[in-house]
């Protein structure tokens, strides 16, 4: 009698695929008060290991001109905040905006926080500029508009870090915009499943904004430093944003998900 073929392993037992995140340093700032703290890339990736600690991680210093050899590879980018203005465009923001709408033809999955979030805007066709009401540092609220299945357990509001002069004035099209306030009405948005960003700040801790005031606060004006002084020591959802983060990359990279979204043309800019 022949021996009995072993059954071949069925695939729910083998190992799940960790997913892939690339983060793109953006924040050109090098001054003495950024050394004491880790770099953007860093406070990211501390954020989102808290909630999916088990995921692989690489940091890319985009500011210097790096970017991922392939822009599809990761199954998402995160693109960081940064003292530079999307509206004096560098050749390494161009650079990476011309990659960033290659990965989005393709439908793989892009964050962008504060200048992640402006430069992913304009460029997909969106409009990027200063804001009327100055410098917003402190803690803002998202209304937010739209309750989505990422967002478990969802909230009506949202509060998170802000610093920021810059903003989104115009959603690429195709963007629905999930929430704002008055200051800043395009506070957050999204695109298709596998576009998801805000103009604030879940990577930056109390102890960073209690620094940055430290440091920074005799340049501002005097009304801006004493509201953020008292702002910034207000409870804010930061973890539970990178938790909502986390649940959009995951089924943003659903094969459901990317099927439906790949070949997307972004806006001529």
């Amino acid at each position: 009698m022949s021996e009995p073929i072993a059954p071949a392993p069925h695939a729910a037992l083998q190992p799940p695929r960790p997913v892939h995140v690339d983060v793109l340093l953006m924040n050109t700032d090098r001054s003495a008060f950024a050394q004491r703290h880790p770099d953007d890339a860093q406070k990211v990736i501390t954020a989102l290991q808290a909630a999916r600690p088990n995921w692989a991680y690489r940091a890319w210093a985009t500011r210097d001109g790096e970017l991922p050899p392939d822009p599809l590879a990761a199954d998402a980018w995160v693109l960081t905040g940064s003292v530079a203005s999307v509206t004096q465009p560098e050749p390494w923001m161009e650079r990476t905006a011309d990659a960033l709408r290659q990965r989005y033809a393709a439908g793989r999955t892009l964050v962008g926080l504060c200048f992640g979030h402006q430069l992913i805007a304009q460029a997909l066709g969106g409009a990027v500029g200063r804001n009327p009401g100055g410098f917003r540092l402190g803690v803002a609220d998202t209304a937010l508009a739209t309750q989505e299945p990422w967002m478990d357990p969802p909230l009506p509001s949202l509060s998170l870090f802000a610093a920021h002069e810059d903003q989104v004035q115009q959603p690429p099209p195709g963007a629905r915009v999930l929430g704002g306030n008055a200051f800043c009405p395009v506070g957050a948005y999204a695109i298709g499943q596998h576009v998801l960003c805000t103009q604030y700040h879940p990577e930056l801790t109390r102890a960073f904004m209690r620094d940055l005031l430290a440091s920074f606060g005799h340049k501002l004006d005097v009304q801006v430093v004493a509201r953020a002084t008292t702002e910034i020591e207000q409870p804010v959802d930061a973890t539970l944003f990178m938790q909502w983060v986390a649940r959009f990359i995951e089924a943003a990279d659903s094969p459901t998900t990317r099927a439906s979204t790949a070949g997307t043309a972004p806006a001529s800019v």
